[in-house]
């Protein structure tokens, strides 16, 4: 039998030898999904350092207030009101005219304390009563001066009309009126802001 022949392989010149590639990684090669990948719309890059430093500006603006307060803020004076001297003398001698007035069976009697206009009008109170008829405010008024006389005062004036009778002790000034000429001279509106007192102290 005639020997088998060894088959001989012929190395072409192209090719490397096995030992050429040692030492070196294969190079990958890339499958087709990953190109699709990389090859479809870049994904967003992330926002800039600049864009990130101004975000926190843009958000401070809007917490800002829309108000800012002055830095010297306006101080309001508060002035304060001396108290009005108590006249005890004429509130003693306006309770006894009003009571004098009640005894003589008057209505709505009243007294207005006007002491903090006392400068301007001259009398510390004021004694307003109603009577029915021309000759009850007389008895009304002769009544105020006999109650004055109790504690040494005297009437400096009197006034009298058929709906009006008016007794002035300078610092207590006494209004008796019929009703329609009390309602049309309205002296509880005229002293409005006056503190209103009754007859029992």
């Amino acid at each position: 039998m005639a020997a088998k022949k060894k088959k001989t392989t012929k190395r072409l010149s192209n090719q490397r030898p096995a030992s050429a590639g040692k030492g070196k990684k294969p190079s990958k090669k890339k499958s087709p999904a990953k190109k699709a990948a990389r090859s479809g719309p870049k994904p967003k890059r992330a926002a800039s350092t600049s864009a990130k430093r101004k975000s926190p500006r843009i958000l401070r603006k809007t917490k800002r207030p829309a108000l800012r307060p002055k830095s010297k803020a306006k101080v309001k004076k508060v002035v304060i009101k001396s108290a009005v001297p108590l006249n005890e003398e004429a509130l003693k001698l306006a309770r006894l005219v009003g009571q004098s007035a009640l005894d003589k069976k008057a209505l709505d009697v009243l007294i207005l304390d006007v002491r903090r206009k006392g400068a301007s009008v001259g009398y510390d109170y004021v004694v307003l009563a109603t009577g029915e008829s021309d000759r009850q405010l007389e008895a009304l008024a002769d009544a105020a001066k006999d109650a004055a006389k109790t504690v040494n005062r005297n009437a400096s004036g009197v006034e009298a009309s058929p709906d009006w009778a008016l007794v002035d002790f300078d610092d207590v000034v006494v209004h008796f009126f019929t009703p329609d000429k009390r309602e049309s001279v309205d002296f509880e509106g005229l002293w409005s802001d006056a503190p209103r007192m009754g007859v029992a102290g």
